[in-house]
């Protein structure tokens, strides 16, 4: 279990994030675990309606378990899928190679997961992708099909922006991680891109260049213009007018909250700074809205607990979620990752 003077208590309020210091590795780690329960919290209801969901629970307020039409559990509550095992592949990867992108080791990760049970809870391209890499031994010739950029690369690039967090931006170096990661399992130009708003709006959030009131326009100056674009502009358009259940769940509806990309990165910034202090207003929004509930709970999980950090998030929530233990231990490590990285940090030995 984790300390109470560690997370806060149940769901006591802290103080808005603006009146109080919160550490780069408490970020590191908020965004980890943000990202995970986001991740869980909206595995039960994946696919669903904003209406069916309603009907059958109400309003989400805590883990549940991923039942199938008989009633036969599939997974248990607080169970995390895909989304959140292969952004920790990123972050075992990361650590492995001192902070810099490794698209072989990153892919052999996904191999393991492509080949165990988290298979069946993969998108169409990243199956399509991994079969190919495995048969080929290319690790950068990502797929696409005849159906909309998905959202994959998005829902896992979050470690990206945590690494470049502690260094000065160098725009190039950025997206070209970002490129190598993602064309492991996509190349459609709409996925890669929202890959990148998605990682850049990390970046931001963890180096605390910008509050979360202009986080849109900075994203939007930094990626190509799509749809992915124009989503994220209506998400903006959007945020002024929203803040409570019935406008979130509308302006949710007018952005879209399927497995697209463009609707999934907007939807997720749009959770996240319409409730940009309160992780866990944020994230419920996310999952309650429908559609594909544990991959937008994710990310904006992710957005949210970069912000807020670890310290922040509703301790029922760390510790109802599986795999914390894991999480507990990849945070730091990839904070020190991308300090070594900086170089902020060497690692002496002492001499015999």
């Amino acid at each position: 279990m984790i300390d109470d003077k560690d997370l806060r208590e149940g769901d006591q309020v802290i103080e808005e994030q603006t009146t109080r210091t919160v550490s780069p590795k408490d970020r590191f780690l908020g965004c980890l675990l943000g990202l995970g329960i986001g991740d869980a919290l909206g595995m039960p209801v994946e696919g669903w309606t904003h209406e069916r969901i309603e009907k059958t629970y109400g309003w989400i307020t805590g883990y549940l378990p991923k039942v199938d039409d008989d009633g036969t559990q599939i997974l248990a509550a607080g169970e995390i899928t895909d989304d959140t095992e292969m952004a920790l592949c990123h972050v075992e990867s990361l650590i492995a190679a001192g902070g810099y992108v490794d698209p072989e080791t990153t892919a052999l990760r996904f191999l393991r997961l492509y080949h165990g049970d988290s298979r069946k809870f993969m998108g169409r391209t990243t199956k399509l992708a991994l079969e190919r890499a495995d048969e080929t031994g290319d690790y950068q010739n990502g797929a696409a099909g005849d159906w909309p950029a998905g959202n994959g690369v998005a829902a896992r690039i979050a470690p990206l922006g945590l690494m470049h967090a502690l260094i000065r931006l160098n725009p190039e170096v950025f997206t070209r991680d970002v490129m190598r990661a993602g064309l492991i399992t996509h190349c459609h130009p709409e996925a890669l891109n929202g890959a990148l708003a998605m990682a850049y709006a990390v970046r931001l959030l963890a180096s605390e260049e910008v509050p979360p009131e202009v986080l849109f326009d900075e994203v939007l100056s930094f990626i190509d213009e799509d749809d992915v674009a124009r989503r994220i502009r209506l998400a903006e358009s959007l945020v002024r007018c929203g803040g409570d259940r019935e406008r979130d769940i509308a302006n949710l509806a007018r952005i879209g909250t399927s497995g697209y990309v463009a609707e999934s990165v907007a939807a997720a910034l749009y959770c996240f700074v319409t409730h940009a202090n309160d992780f866990e207003s944020a994230v419920l929004t996310a999952v309650n809205a429908g559609g594909d509930t544990d991959t937008i709970g994710a990310m904006t999980g992710a957005l949210a607990g970069t912000h807020v950090g670890a310290t922040a998030i509703p301790v029922r929530l760390v510790n109802g979620l599986e795999g914390r233990m894991y999480i507990l231990v990849a945070g730091p490590g990839l904070y020190r990752a991308a300090q070594r990285r900086a170089g902020h940090f060497l690692q002496l030995h002492r001499r015999d």
